[in-house]
């Protein structure tokens, strides 16, 4: 039987401790597909079905701010991702779930102007860089507020939005889906803004940012990387992280909260091993006591480094 109502506690228990291990999410598995079923509504709340519900308000106040500050030219997603059974394809129990190799599906939230969508997807065999998988689900009863529609639906939406912030909930996602489906974006983790007014603050400054390109599909600028500092008026502090990806800007943006020395290097050290750019542009007015460590690293790994303030007018692109 496709769905198996009947589970036993050993499956329970081995399907939690995948679910819980940030490992599983690079294993390659031998059965191709997800339980589709299980990813949108059946896998004990940990669905579609159950971010959609204890989400749709959070989605609502937070993706509003964005588009309201960006004039509608943001997108704004939130993601969740989580471990759902295979289902095996050989043998004597094809057709039947596998608890024992799991594939991690991404739930998504979409925020627009005139409501909201939500979609799902995974990748065949769990394999970073395998082909997408998603599939419609019809809900049993009455089902979610929010519409579940196909991902392309939601994807050739953003693909006119000058950038994309995708707020996560938890680190299963894998960054290669949003390098290829998005625009410009950043991923920031949930409880990184503080205060609802910031995502105001954000967008004005990427807007900014992104100014300072003559076109972000440019040769010149491909083999480049950027660090990016933003404090909000409410002082709250972000740093952000750039690279260039299909010519588009992909990117994350991280608090800054400092208790330690050590907190500083830890940063740095973040952020320099996913910048792949030999000329890393620093670009902001302020510093949060990172200048030195900063220039450290950089000298330490021939990394050459360009500052930049929010005034110049000069392109990224003008620099050879």
């Amino acid at each position: 039987m496709y769905l198996m109502k009947n589970i036993n506690t050993l499956k329970i228990t081995t399907f939690l401790l995948c679910a819980f291990s940030g490992n599983v999410n690079a294993q390659l598995q031998h059965n191709q597909y997800p339980c589709a079923e299980c990813a949108v509504r059946d896998n004990n709340g940990n669905d579609l079905k159950g971010f959609i519900i204890s989400n749709k308000r959070d989605l609502n106040t937070k993706g509003s701010k964005v588009i309201e500050a960006s004039d509608n030219m943001w997108g704004y997603l939130q993601l969740r991702a989580a471990n759902v059974p295979s289902v095996n394809k050989t043998g004597t129990k094809k057709g039947e779930l596998n608890w024992g190799e799991p594939i991690t599906a991404s739930y998504i939230l979409n925020k627009t102007k005139s409501g909201a969508q939500a979609t799902w997807w995974a990748r065949e065999t769990n394999n970073p860089k395998g082909p997408i998988t998603s599939k419609m689900v019809k809900m049993d009863g009455e089902g979610p507020e929010i519409p579940i529609v196909r991902y392309e639906s939601i994807t050739n939406d953003l693909a006119s939005k000058s950038f994309t912030m995708v707020e996560y909930y938890n680190n299963l996602y894998n960054e290669r889906d949003y390098d290829v489906m998005l625009k410009n974006y950043f991923l920031v983790e949930n409880g990184t803004v503080r205060d609802p007014e910031d995502y105001k603050a954000i967008v004005s400054f990427y807007n900014d940012f992104l100014k300072k390109f003559t076109y972000v599909d440019d040769p010149v600028v491909a083999k480049r990387s950027f660090i990016t500092t933003l404090k909000a008026p409410s002082g709250n502090k972000y740093i952000g992280y750039f690279n260039i990806i299909d010519g588009k800007l992909a990117g994350k943006v991280d608090p800054v909260d400092f208790q330690y020395q050590k907190d500083k290097d830890t940063l740095v050290h973040k952020m320099f091993t996913k910048l792949t750019g030999n000329v890393v542009y620093v670009y902001g007015d302020e510093n949060f006591d990172l200048e030195k460590p900063i220039v450290m690293y950089a000298r330490e790994h021939a990394i050459k480094l360009r500052r930049r303030h929010t005034n110049t007018t000069k392109k990224f692109n003008e620099d050879k």
